[in-house]
């Protein structure tokens, strides 16, 4: 009898460059199946909607090779997914963590995949969480000179600035002096979209910032590119629900202030209304 059999690996894949910054379309990645097909050369293709975007590393592929020329049907779905940078903080291609399973006859051999299959050089698996992305708005109020101070290397401190005339997802990049850089491009921080840098802070989400390089000098306009990683600590369900009956709570408690608020200030009005009611009366009558 047939039983179910599970193994989970990790791939790169150069042909997917679509932007997994960690507010952008990783979570789509997730949960999508791929097709796993025996290349010419021996090697495992990734299909992904109907194109080859990678490989299984030999160690895993040699042995899903030969399961495929057995006729073994295998089912894999995206798991996780993390953007690969190069020098210049441009994404070249992808790490993609996958699931797969199958049903393994008696006397056939399973696929074992690395104990270890998480475990990535260290400049990849820093994607996993973090992400690169420049300053925007360094030309502006005098922050050219403070830029010529900076570090590389130098902590950095996101706040948020929704009252910001100009954008409601404004979030200002500051030195720990709080001097002002500049702001988090906007189409990283994506005011209202819950794939955005402000969405994420504004629901809890904690990030640290840093100083990854310099750039311009001369004839042109200093610039800082940065490396942001989530720090958000991972709730378990209680804290979860826990953190969210707080939140209601504190909710329900500045409804009732407000509330109470105005009707203080509606009493207020009948109160001097009254009055002037009564002064009028006087006046009229003497």
């Amino acid at each position: 009898m047939a039983r179910r059999r599970v193994f989970k690996t990790r791939a790169e894949c150069p042909g997917i460059t679509t932007d997994l910054e960690p507010t952008s379309r990783r979570e789509q990645m997730i949960g999508r199946h791929v097709t796993l097909e025996k290349a010419p050369d021996s090697q495992v293709n990734i299909i992904l909607d109907g194109a080859i975007v990678g490989q299984l590393d030999s160690a895993v592929g040699n042995q899903v090779a030969l399961a495929l020329d057995r006729g073994q049907l295998f089912a894999a779905v995206i798991i996780n997914a993390y953007p690969i940078y190069n020098d210049k903080f441009k994404q070249t291609s992808a790490h993609i963590d996958i699931k797969v399973e199958y049903l393994l006859e008696k006397n056939q051999p399973a696929i074992e995949a690395p104990t270890s299959w998480r475990a990535i050089p260290a400049e990849s698996s820093r994607a996993a969480n973090s992400f690169f992305t420049k300053i925007a708005g360094v030309s502006y109020e005098g922050r050219q000179q403070i830029i010529a101070r900076c570090s590389v290397g130098e902590s950095l401190v996101l706040v948020r600035d929704p009252r910001n005339e100009f954008d409601a997802g404004a979030i200002k990049v500051l030195r720990p002096n709080g001097e002002q850089l500049g702001f988090i491009p906007s189409h990283v921080s994506r005011a209202g979209d819950p794939s955005g840098l402000a969405y994420c802070m504004d629901h809890g989400s904690r990030y640290e910032c840093k100083i990854k390089d310099k750039t311009g000098g001369g004839e042109k306009w200093l610039g800082l590119n940065i490396e942001i990683t989530e720090t958000t600590k991972k709730e378990s369900y209680e804290e979860l629900v826990q953190r969210r009956l707080r939140e209601l709570n504190a909710e329900d408690h500045q409804s009732e202030v407000t509330s109470g608020k105005s009707s203080n200030l509606a009493w207020l009005i009948a109160v001097v209304l009254a009055l002037l009611l009564v002064a009028f009366i006087i006046w009229r009558n003497g």
